[in-house]
């Protein structure tokens, strides 16, 4: 082996030891200064320094410099990570068809998974979430959709207490953020926007009674009314000679 595949083995084998480190304590607390980290690890400080970086990047370790620094545990920022996945589907051609596809079983399941949550704090939760959204439906416009959108993927999420499905609907949606806004299925149609939110109420009303298989049954429903509206879209498109990407109301959750 080369020298330059040892130090590399070198590097790969250091980050593997500071991001088994940063995992084992708190956010925000310190691994130990940089010379603590080469005495402990035995290795050179441009090595280590390397090493560190590459922890860095993966947001699981955040370096201080001077008086008081040294390397502390960070967490990755979900935003950070979604959007990252965003662009790598974007580089793979993804289809907002695939999108819409992905989304319908993974909302039903979220759906499901909220409904079954039946903790107190949960519960009023949504009953607080009603509250407010009638008042927001009562406005009707799209503005108010988007924001109520946003809340409402908040809680679903929440209270599915499924981090991997959390992830993947967050990234799906970041992907939709991507579209043009003239493009958006709703956004100029103030009947779609009032079919669909009147459809989500009832998938609210659903998870909030615990009833896990209306909400099944509602979340579909309102993942149909997506699809046949990303249809009609794409129809219209292919007749006008258009290729935009059509989006179902960017989020930035």
């Amino acid at each position: 082996m080369g020298k330059s595949s040892e130090r590399q083995s070198a590097v790969a084998k250091v980050a593997r030891k500071l991001r088994s480190l940063a995992l084992t304590i708190e956010e925000g607390q310190l691994l130990g200064s940089e010379d603590d980290m080469v005495t402990n690890f035995g290795v050179s400080r441009p090595t280590l320094r390397q090493a560190a970086a590459l922890v860095s990047q993966e947001q699981l370790l955040t370096i201080r410099r001077g008086v008081g620094g040294g390397y502390f545990a960070r967490r990755p920022n979900t935003r950070a990570v979604t959007h990252m996945t965003a662009i790598y589907l974007q580089t793979r051609h993804t289809t907002m068809a695939e999108i819409i596809q992905a989304l319908e079983p993974i909302n039903i399941e979220l759906a499901i998974l909220a409904s079954a949550n039946d903790d107190p704090a949960v519960v009023a939760s949504w009953t607080d979430f009603l509250k407010r959204d009638k008042v927001r439906r009562a406005d009707g416009s799209f503005h108010e959709f988007q924001k109520s959108q946003v809340e409402f993927i908040k809680l679903l999420c929440a209270a599915s207490r499924n981090n991997v499905l959390e992830l993947f609907v967050l990234t799906l949606y970041d992907f939709c953020g991507a579209a043009r806004p003239e493009d958006d299925l709703l956004a100029h149609h103030p009947e779609r926007v009032r079919e669909y939110w009147a459809g989500r109420t009832d998938l609210v009303k659903a998870i909030a009674s615990g009833d896990s298989e209306i909400a099944a049954i509602t979340s579909r429903r309102c993942a149909r009314l997506v699809s046949d509206w990303l249809t009609e879209g794409t129809d219209h498109a292919k007749k006008d000679g258009q290729a935009g990407l059509l989006n179902f109301s960017p989020l930035s959750v």
